[in-house]
């Protein structure tokens, strides 16, 4: 693909507004989407031309507060020219950005990530994970320090002008227009490629060590060997999170030996045990050896029937309303404190 070819960005330009416009024919008649529509062979050319000569400047973001969070939104037009700018930018990544940043993948960088973590824990065995979430990482992006780290990596002065204008971008709220010194836009195209930019100096931190180190947006996760690389790998974690002004959240955020399992993306990794522990017996090397019926008594009086499997180890019931447990309990001869045979 040729880079900054006019007519090659009127049609990514032309594909994505009528994948959004699909989604909005049907809104109200004043919607700017229906004008848009009508206007598209005169704002669209300008909007591209002006990303070819550098001159691009973003409308003022738009913020809706909601009751659980507030959303700064861009206008449409916006939403399309840093699309097409994102296009363009998309063969320097391998350049610029790190391999273990996984979200710039897009939507597959979480399989590959998963895929990753499974063959790792296969084959390494690490020992300790380290899980961290940076608090409130977009919004706590200062304006300064991000655009200094996009004149160090592109030299290009159209580029850090119009990356530059989108950083610094004013937001029009309800109480007037505000200038923010930090915080980008959480939805807008440009943030995923903002985020591997600014968290760069991290990705980087763990290039030379012997850990497995993936990230994924604000989330990250090092998996060690041994307890010194993750007392060193937190260390050099806790450094350049402090050079970079973010901080790490405590609910989310974990550390200690892999055996008690760890989440990451939305999956759980069990724990694992390693491979000279030997004296523990694994939940599924159970065998079933009777199975039987569990009767409990409902709100309204009636009988309900669960089922109850007597392992070699355990009792286990499913479908067990907490206020039943008590009285299943008695009827089964089950008790939590008593180790069966």
């Amino acid at each position: 693909m040729k880079r900054w070819d006019a007519n090659n960005m009127l049609e990514i330009g032309k594909k994505l507004f009528a994948k959004i416009y699909r989604q909005k024919k049907h809104a109200n008649h004043n919607h700017d989407a229906h004008f848009m529509a009508r206007d598209i062979g005169k704002w669209l050319p300008q909007g591209i031309q002006a990303i070819i000569a550098g001159t691009y400047d973003p409308r003022c973001l738009k913020r809706h507060y909601f009751p659980d969070e507030v959303v700064d939104q861009l206008h449409l037009t916006d939403r399309i020219f840093q699309h097409v700018l994102l296009k363009q930018l998309k063969p320097t990544f391998k350049h610029v950005m790190n391999p273990n940043c996984y979200h710039l993948n897009g939507p597959t960088g979480v399989k590959y990530a998963t895929q990753r973590i499974k063959q790792v824990l296969e084959q390494d065995k690490p020992k300790y994970v380290l899980r961290a979430d940076i608090k409130s990482f977009y919004a706590s992006i200062p304006h300064y320090k991000l655009v200094q780290d996009i004149e160090k990596y592109y030299d290009d002065p159209k580029v850090v002008s119009m990356l530059k204008n989108i950083i610094t971008n004013p937001i029009d709220t309800p109480r007037g227009t505000q200038n923010p010194s930090c915080g980008i836009a959480l939805r807008g195209p440009l943030s995923q490629f903002f985020s591997g930019i600014y968290l760069k100096p991290l990705d980087d931190a763990f290039n030379n060590a012997d850990v497995t180190y993936i990230r994924f947006q604000d989330d990250c996760l090092v998996l060690c060997k041994t307890k010194r690389q993750l007392n060193r790998c937190r260390r050099h974690m806790m450094k350049v999170l402090q050079e970079r002004q973010l901080r790490l959240s405590r609910k989310k955020s974990r550390m200690g030996s892999i055996e008690s399992g760890f989440h990451f993306l939305g999956a759980n990794y069990l724990g694992t045990q390693t491979s000279d522990k030997t004296n523990v017996i694994h939940a599924n090397s159970d065998l079933i050896v009777s199975t039987g019926t569990v009767y409990s008594l409902t709100n309204w009086g009636g009988v309900n029937n669960y089922m109850v499997i007597r392992s070699m180890s355990s009792y286990a019931s499913f479908h067990m309303p907490e206020h039943c447990v008590r009285h299943a309990r008695m009827l089964s001869g089950w008790s939590t404190m008593v180790s069966l045979p």
